[in-house]
């Protein structure tokens, strides 16, 4: 049995069992940590396009849920919208006064990650030592959100601004994994997250663990999970590791140290 630390989980509260399938998730032995967010992105109901307002939810929600579940394997980050006035003041609620360890934001919605409203928040979560996840690359389709603002090129004025911040490239940037790549030689604590898509690149992959500027540490292990299969789905991508040629002791790191240590547990 493997050791899990999955930093890419979503609570959406409108999901049948929700509370429960989290309390079940905490309850397995594999699991060491559980990064949850949410995500609010206040999107018109697009019949052509459902999933991408299937997932509404708000930080208050996840508050209560992790409540309910009172696990310290659960790890709540918070949501915080630019878009928003005053994000730094959403942040600081969210981390100083209400116990979140993380963001996450998701500059599909119409800003690129060097985008002047949010240069603050990264800033904060530096001086917090939290992580910032964002997700980056490709999105699902719906006439709100964009694509164009999630790459990965933007994120190096970020790096140059905040060199301790610790930033999670979600779903290893898909399409632009190379430019990624590059980009975080630069910038010892941006991460690849290798949620759903993040790990289909078998020679992306392996350049990373061979390239001295980046190497294994830099893979961290997400799922995009709800609570009720994120382990099924992470033993699925460490599967797929597996058949790349990554050795056990590899995938022990993906799975588990590498998360670790992104959240300062390691």
């Amino acid at each position: 049995m493997r050791e899990i630390v999955d930093l890419h989980c979503h609570y959406v509260a409108s999901q049948p069992n929700a509370i429960e399938n989290f309390r079940r998730l905490a309850a397995r032995p594999e699991v060491v940590k559980v990064a949850v967010n949410v995500v609010q992105l206040r999107l018109e109901y697009a019949p052509a396009f459902p999933l991408m307002t299937s997932y509404d939810c708000t930080n208050e929600e996840l508050a209560r849920m992790i409540e309910a579940v009172d696990s310290p394997k659960l790890v709540p980050w918070c949501w915080v919208d630019p878009l928003l006035p005053d994000p730094v003041k959403q942040a600081e609620y969210w981390v100083r006064e209400r116990g979140m360890r993380g963001i996450k934001m998701y500059p599909a919605m119409g800003w690129y990650p060097n985008d002047a409203r949010v240069m603050p928040v990264y800033q904060f979560a530096q001086e917090m030592d939290i992580p910032v996840l964002l997700h980056m690359g490709r999105c699902a389709p719906h006439p709100g959100v964009r694509t164009k603002y999630g790459r990965p090129l933007y994120l190096e004025e970020v790096g140059l601004a905040c060199p301790r911040l610790k930033l999670i490239i979600g779903h290893f940037a898909n399409m632009w994994r190379y430019e990624a790549m590059h980009i975080a030689a630069g910038f010892k604590n941006f991460f690849f997250d290798l949620t759903s898509s993040g790990s289909h690149d078998a020679e992306a992959l392996r350049q990373v663990v061979a390239y001295d500027a980046l190497g294994l540490r830099r893979l961290v292990l997400g799922t995009d999970g709800t609570g009720r299969d994120n382990v099924e789905t992470a033993n699925g991508t460490l599967a797929r590791l597996k058949s790349f040629g990554f050795t056990e002791e590899q995938l022990d790191a993906i799975a588990c140290q590498n998360g670790l240590a992104v959240l300062g547990e390691g």
